[in-house]
């Protein structure tokens, strides 16, 4: 009698381990579907499916030009994106008071990066803050990266367009309306409208 209880708990124990093995390895599934790092892919225009309001005036583009041994970056609220001259393109505008204004002059790209909204914090900074003055790299902890190009773009970013330079010239000041007179401070400044022509376009998936 002894022997039979004793052979029916050895079954009991190891029925017991295999069930617990096969929910341990189905939890470690899941788990590793649920980490999967989103990686950049190269996009044509006509996949993104999100609004440029989005992408300018309520997520704020950074542009960043240069190279990997200068560069600097700055957010951006006003721009759009379409077609020009049969090119998928954006028009940004840029103060020539601005510190990222000399990288555009001296650049052939440019690229601009969406960021999710965790990053909020750190575009602010990088908005309210000159790269004259401080490392806005080290100051947000954001990574630069550089396309085969040589374009600066940021590996935190969601949304990477990578733009060549095809048409640029200065708002003519006098042919403002009224209200957009005001956002300037000296007779001289103005802003630089800068077309380009979309030449890549990477996405996190």
């Amino acid at each position: 009698m002894k022997k039979y209880i004793l052979t029916f708990l050895i079954l009991i124990t190891m029925t017991n381990f295999a069930c617990s093995k096969s929910q341990t390895g189905d939890a470690k599934t899941l788990s590793d579907d649920s980490v999967r790092v989103k990686t950049f892919q190269k996009i044509n225009v006509s996949e993104l499916k999100c609004s440029p309001d989005s992408l300018f005036s309520r997520g704020w583009f950074v542009v960043a030009a240069g190279d990997s041994s200068n560069f600097n970056e700055m957010t951006i609220s006003w721009g759009a994106l379409g077609t020009v001259w049969a090119l998928p393109a954006v028009t940004i505008y840029i103060r020539n008071t601005r510190y990222t204004f000399q990288f555009l002059e001296n650049s052939k790209y440019f690229t601009l990066c969406a960021f999710e909204e965790q990053y909020r914090e750190k575009l602010e900074f990088i908005g309210s803050n000159s790269g004259r003055d401080i490392d806005k790299v080290a100051a947000t902890g954001l990574t630069p990266r550089f396309t085969e190009l040589g374009t600066p773009y940021f590996e935190e970013a969601w949304l990477v367009i990578e733009c060549e330079k095809v048409y640029w010239n200065d708002i003519d000041r006098k042919n403002l309306f009224e209200d957009a007179q005001k956002m300037y401070s000296n007779p001289k400044e103005t802003h630089r409208m800068y077309i380009g022509g979309i030449v890549n376009m990477w996405e996190k998936r």
